[in-house]
């Protein structure tokens, strides 16, 4: 939610309150000279409910988000309570010691007041995060229908796909059978791209193959079994992932790859440990070609937007470029 937005709705609650607090004052004090005159009074009425209020707001409403619903009603409860009792004290106490001449006691509506201001204060948060929420929702829709589109165009990508299939042509004569192993994993990979990536999410296991599949067409073009090293270790494949979330940075790679005289050129890994996912793919590359942010199928820019919105503080990624070598590392925190 846009920053003025949330002001003009802080400001349009407070401006209620005074217009009420102050009605409800003038009305006790039957006049102004009381109000002038305890003007102080009244304004540190508006730092009790301003308190309750904001410590609703900033604090306890977190519990209400990991729904951890009987911590936020005892904790708001035992905070009413006592934030209640010490401003009754300082009234009675010190602002007018000389008007109470009984202990301090009880007093329910204080409390159910100071009650009432301060769940305003949840319920304010709670419209911001959900207003925030279905902004972040449209966004993602957006987002997801621009990766539809981008995939659709690298599917056809002339680049890739006739290189692949040049390279499947010069094996046909010589090793047929490599031919067809090549052909039928371009398939899957054609095939997974149209069809697979409609849904939200997919298996790790899915993902994986998806990934194996497209570093094994890329071997074909560069020639040498070992030139990309594809680790893989998946504790529950059935875990599930954003689609096409790691292709681009795997791209990326093979686009802007320079052979070393140490295979491999290319190394990609992706472990999973319970609900943790921690991906690395890096590449040695020529001077004359950097990688940057628009390379690599739909875009390294895209795919970091892409985790901040499905992955918001659940994700960590790091690039460096360093020695003539470019690396990922990516961790996920999967749901």
């Amino acid at each position: 939610m846009h920053i003025i937005l949330k002001v003009i709705l802080h400001l349009f609650f407070w401006t209620v309150f005074f217009l009420l607090s102050g009605a409800n004052s003038f009305r006790l004090a039957e006049g102004t000279g009381y109000l002038v005159q305890h003007l102080w009074l009244y304004l540190s009425g508006v730092l009790w409910a301003a308190s309750s209020f904001y410590y609703f707001y900033f604090f306890l409403y977190r519990y209400i988000e990991q729904h951890r619903f009987v911590r936020y009603l005892v904790l708001s409860f035992i905070f009413v309570i006592g934030i209640s009792v010490l401003f009754i004290a300082f009234y009675r106490l010190v602002v007018f010691p000389n008007h109470f001449n009984e202990p301090v006691s009880w007093n329910f509506t204080t409390t159910f007041g100071t009650y009432v201001i301060a769940s305003c204060g949840s319920l304010l948060r709670g419209f911001v995060v959900w207003i925030e929420s279905v902004g972040q929702k449209e966004e993602l829709l957006k987002r997801n229908l621009q990766l539809e589109l981008d995939a659709l165009r690298s599917q056809v990508n002339p680049h890739f796909l006739f290189n692949t299939l040049n390279n499947i042509d010069a094996l046909i004569r010589t090793q047929p059978r490599k031919a067809s192993e090549m052909l039928i994993t371009l398939s899957d990979v054609m095939r997974y791209m149209l069809y697979q990536t409609k849904a939200p999410t997919v298996t790790l296991e899915m993902e994986s193959k998806h990934l194996q599949n497209v570093i094994a067409l890329h071997r074909v073009r560069f020639q040498e079994p070992d030139y990309i090293s594809f680790h893989t270790e998946i504790t529950d494949p059935g875990q599930t992932i954003a689609p096409l979330l790691l292709l681009p940075f795997v791209e990326n790679a093979c686009k802007y790859t320079h052979p070393r005289k140490q295979q491999p050129s290319i190394v990609v890994s992706m472990c999973q440990t319970q609900n943790r996912l921690s991906f690395q793919c890096l590449n040695g590359y020529d001077n004359a070609e950097t990688p940057n942010e628009e390379s690599g199928g739909i875009g390294l820019e895209n795919v970091m937007k892409r985790l901040q919105l499905l992955y918001p503080g659940k994700h960590q990624l790091e690039m460096s470029d360093r020695n003539r070598e470019f690396s990922v590392r990516l961790t996920i925190e999967l749901f």
